[in-house]
């Protein structure tokens, strides 16, 4: 993949839309492409983590056990909890089709957040818009099961 063609692929996700370009070519010189066929396990819940990953084609499922949490695909961002915190992972990560990957390693991602106040800004951003949607899945659950 050319170098142009990762820029392109962070730009065009919600933490980077505000990065510089400059600041993009320097990050994609230093992810990693990770090409995966369908219905591998990317990670695993409790899995130590140290990375996150960017999805440039195909879909992931974040699943805890056979419950499924999400679907991720294109332009988002799968493991990014780990990144931030060194926690191990809080759900498994499997593809549902075949999968190119870019990696971001968590000390290259603290060298760039050091420089680069909107990354967090965006990193947050993706955060509180799941963090949401789980709220708002949690409340309609709470309302079909109302306490006795």
């Amino acid at each position: 993949m050319l170098l142009i063609e990762k820029v392109l692929i962070l730009k065009s996700s919600e933490i980077f839309q505000n990065t510089a370009e400059t600041e993009l070519v320097e990050l994609a010189a230093i992810l990693e492409e990770i090409y995966l066929e369908p219905n591998v396990t990317l990670f695993s819940k409790g899995d130590p983590g140290n990375c996150m990953y960017f999805i440039f084609n195909g879909t992931i499922k974040i699943h805890d056990g056979e419950h499924t949490l999400a679907v991720l695909g294109e332009n988002e961002i799968v493991g990014e909890l780990s990144v931030l915190d060194s926690e191990s992972r809080s759900a498994s990560a499997t593809t549902l089709e075949e999968c190119l990957l870019l990696k971001l390693e968590q000390e290259a991602f603290y060298e760039i957040l050091m420089t680069n106040a909107d990354i967090l800004k965006g990193i947050l951003k993706t955060l509180c818009k799941r963090l949401r949607v789980i709220n708002k899945k949690s409340a309609t659950m709470a309302n079909l099961n109302p306490l006795k």
